[in-house]
C-alpha cells in the first residue's frame, strides 16, 4: 500500500505525462469495458456520415483513463472523491493521446485530507478533454482513508427560462435498475480498457475489504443491456432500423428525458460524486432526474436544447454509491431558430 500522503503533497507539483495510443483495438476494448453501444464509439461509417472525423471513445473511457492517471500517481491508499470531467473534442483511432496534469488545490474537508489533480487529454489537434479529480490521501504513513456516505442530493430548482415542457419532468424521479450484478469479470474488463493495475480493483487483492469497483465505473452499472442501448430504445441498432430491441423493447431513452423533436445527443460535461464502495454481489438501482433544460439555442450543430439531469445511484441497502450529472447537447431538432 506504498503511495502519496497528504502531508508531502504541495499544490503546483507536476505529474509525469501518460502516453495512450488509440486503436481499433482501443475501441473494442472500450465497449467490452463500459458497455456502451452507442453507435458512435463502434460504427464508423455512421459515424462519419455524420460529419465526424470517425469513430470515439466515450465519456466513460476518459473517465477510466483520468481515474487511471490519478491513482498511479496517488497510490492504492487514494480514495477517488469526485470527477467533473469536460468534452470538448473526439479521440480517434490513430491519436496518440497524452495526458498531462498537475496537483492544484490541496485542503481539508472535515475527516478527509484532499488533493485535485486537474489534468488534460489531447494530441496533436489539441485538447480533447480536461479533468479535475478529487483524492483522498492518507494524512501520514500509516493512516487509512475511511468510506465516505453521501447525503441525499437536493431538489432541483427551476431557471426562470426553463421551457414549459420540461416543467412536469423537472426534479420528478424516474428509476431504473441495472440490468446486471457488479461482477468481477467486468471490473476487470474495465481495467483492461485503460490498463489499470490498481490492487483494490484486482481479483486477487488481499487488501483490507476487498475488490471494489473503480469509482469513475459507477455510470457502467446502471446501463440497459447492450441490445437495448442506442440511439432509438426501440430499434437500437441503426444497420437494422427495423428490429425490435432485445429481449423487450426498452420504454424510455438511456438518459431518460429527451427534449421534443430532437434526434442525437452528445455529453458535454459530467460531474461525478462517488460515496459507498461499488462491490461484486452488489445490485444497483438508478434514480434519475431532471434538473435543467434550456431554451431552444442555435448551436454549430444545429438548433438544439442544453439538458443536465442527475442520477443517483443506491445498493439494495439504500446506500448511496455515488451521483451523477450530465450536461448534455440534444440536437437535430428539425425546426429552425429564430
Amino acid at each position: 500500500m506504498q503511495g502519496r500522503t497528504w502531508a508531502a503533497v504541495q499544490a503546483g507539483e507536476e505529474l509525469a505525462p501518460l502516453e495512450y495510443p488509440i486503436t481499433q483495438k482501443t475501441l473494442a476494448l472500450q465497449v467490452v469495458g463500459n458497455r456502451d453501444l452507442f453507435p458512435y464509439h463502434h460504427n464508423g461509417p455512421f459515424t462519419r456520415a455524420l460529419g465526424l472525423r470517425d469513430t470515439f471513445v466515450n465519456t466513460t473511457f476518459y473517465q477510466g483513463l483520468f481515474g487511471r492517471y490519478s491513482t498511479d500517481w496517488a497510490g492504492p491508499a487514494a480514495a477517488v472523491r469526485s470527477q467533473r470531467l469536460t468534452m470538448s473534442d473526439q479521440l480517434c483511432p490513430g491519436d496518440r493521446a497524452v495526458v498531462r496534469g498537475a496537483v492544484g488545490r490541496v485542503w481539508t474537508e472535515g475527516a478527509d485530507h484532499l488533493v485535485e489533480v486537474v489534468a488534460s487529454i489531447g494530441h496533436e489537434r489539441g485538447t480533447t478533454a480536461r479533468c479535475t479529480t478529487v483524492l483522498a490521501l492518507p494524512p501520514d504513513p500509516g493512516t487509512a482513508v475511511a468510506d465516505r456516505e453521501l447525503p441525499e442530493p437536493p431538489a432541483p430548482v427551476a431557471a426562470d427560462d426553463l421551457p414549459e415542457f420540461a416543467r412536469a419532468d423537472l426534479g420528478r424521479p424516474l428509476h431504473r435498475d441495472g440490468p446486471y450484478p457488479v461482477s468481477e469479470a467486468q471490473i476487470m474488463y474495465w481495467c483492461e480498457m485503460v490498463r489499470d493495475a490498481h490492487p483494490r480493483y484486482a481479483l486477487d487483492t488481499d487488501l483490507p475489504g476487498g475488490m471494489i469497483a473503480p469509482p469513475q465505473s459507477l455510470v457502467m452499472w446502471g446501463q440497459p443491456r447492450a441490445t437495448q442501448m442506442g440511439l432509438d430504445p426501440r430499434h437500437p441498432d441503426v444497420e437494422l432500423p427495423d428490429q425490435p430491441a432485445w429481449p423487450a423493447p426498452a420504454e424510455r431513452f438511456s438518459f431518460s428525458f429527451r427534449a421534443p423533436d430532437t434526434t442525437e445527443l452528445i455529453v458535454q460535461e459530467v460531474v461525478c460524486e462517488f460515496g459507498t464502495p461499488l462491490r461484486p454481489g452488489d445490485r444497483v438501482g438508478v434514480t434519475y432526474e431532471l434538473t435543467g433544460c434550456s431554451p431552444l439555442k442555435q448551436t454549430k450543430l444545429g438548433p438544439g436544447y442544453f439538458v443536465t439531469g442527475r442520477e443517483t445511484y443506491r445498493t439494495r441497502s439504500g446506500a448511496i454509491a455515488g451521483t451523477c450529472t450530465m450536461a448534455m447537447l440534444q440536437y437535430g431538432v428539425r425546426t429552425l431558430v429564430g
